[in-house]
């Protein structure tokens, strides 16, 4: 049965390597995640043909209502192309072990475009899919990405492809002797988090805690998968940035800063490190993250279209949910 025992470190090594090279990977669907989700149940379902894995999913399991349990493949499954078939497939292999666990709901949210063919194909094949009939922040992950297109262009053609403000941006506070570096040390990760902190403190949001950021670097820092970016203003760590590569993107997760010396735009400088860190490993895309709103009055979806354009943001399909108790499913939804 192709659902993986985490013992058989051969499997293991090449689900994750099909995950790493597929058009779809994310770092959320390697096995890694789980050790950093680690209150989560993990569950590694694959097919296979001609003795080659096609498709996969990794799957994260909690309790959610009452004794039930939520099962969530973020950003998962994984494939060349999306598939109906094999998304059903996949959900096949995974029935037996998901209802051993009592789970009512099995969400899917990958990084599949939106089309109305897509979804139509899904909605017969009897999945829930949830995306353009929802406002705002109604998915767990936002629907529309930012990603900066690299593939086959020099980092000369990348930065002529900004917006020109936020070429200049760039220029400026290179010129005016901010200090930006790319580290895998433990210790700028603790400079990171107390920017991180200061951030979410002034936004008043909630944020993660420092043994979530200590299980991220432990994971994936010693293995190159994870860069922290930090950028300094007369030795003064000003703003910081967390990249992960993710598939065939680098993935800009998380960022922090001061606040206290705008003018001198640290955060331009931050993504810029990124995006060259990422044509040095090869990669096809930047990855801002996503944005809930497409107006240039959200500051958030400005900053990042200033680095996006021409490119349009990538509209993905949304969540598609398999319903095992509608009951249970209602309350979760309520």
């Amino acid at each position: 049965m192709p659902i993986i025992n985490s013992e058989d470190k051969k499997r293991m090594k090449e689900y994750n390597q099909f995950i790493r090279n597929a058009n779809y990977g994310s770092i959320t669907q390697e096995t890694g995640w789980s050790r950093v989700k680690d209150n989560w149940e993990p569950l590694y379902v694959y097919l296979e043909e001609n003795e080659t894995i096609v498709a996969a999913m990794s799957i994260l399991m909690i309790k959610n209502v009452g004794d039930k349990r939520f099962a969530y493949a973020s950003k998962g499954p994984v494939m060349k192309e999306p598939s109906i078939d094999y998304i059903q497939r996949l959900v096949q292999e995974a029935e037996e072990e998901l209802k051993k666990r009592d789970v009512f709901l099995l969400r899917m949210d990958p990084e599949y475009e939106y089309t109305e063919s897509l979804n139509q194909q899904l909605e017969d094949t009897g999945f829930v899919v949830r995306n353009r009939e929802l406002s705002g922040k109604g998915t767990i992950q936002p629907r529309y990405n930012m990603v900066v297109n690299l593939k086959d262009k020099t980092e000369e053609e990348v930065l002529a492809g900004f917006y020109g403000k936020t070429r200049y941006r760039i220029r400026y506070a290179e010129k005016n002797g901010l200090e930006s570096k790319l580290s895998s040390n433990q210790e700028d990760l603790e400079v990171f988090y107390k920017l991180y902190v200061t951030t979410s403190e002034r936004h008043g949001i909630s944020y993660r805690p420092w043994a979530y950021f200590q299980r991220l670097a432990d994971t994936f820092l010693a293995t190159g998968r994870m860069k922290i970016i930090i950028v300094s203003i007369s030795g003064v760590p000003d703003a910081g940035g967390l990249c992960f590569l993710s598939g065939k993107k680098v993935w800009y997760m998380y960022a922090g800063s001061t606040h206290e010396n705008q003018v001198l735009m640290a955060p331009y400088l931050v993504n810029w490190e990124g995006i060259k860190w990422a044509l040095a490993e090869g990669r096809e895309g930047y990855d801002f993250g996503g944005v809930f709103a497409l107006s240039n009055e959200d500051g958030l979806f400005q900053f990042k279209n200033g680095f996006v354009r021409p490119s349009e943001p990538t509209e993905f399909i949304g969540e598609i949910d398999k319903v095992y108790d509608q009951a249970a499913y209602e309350r979760f939804l309520a």
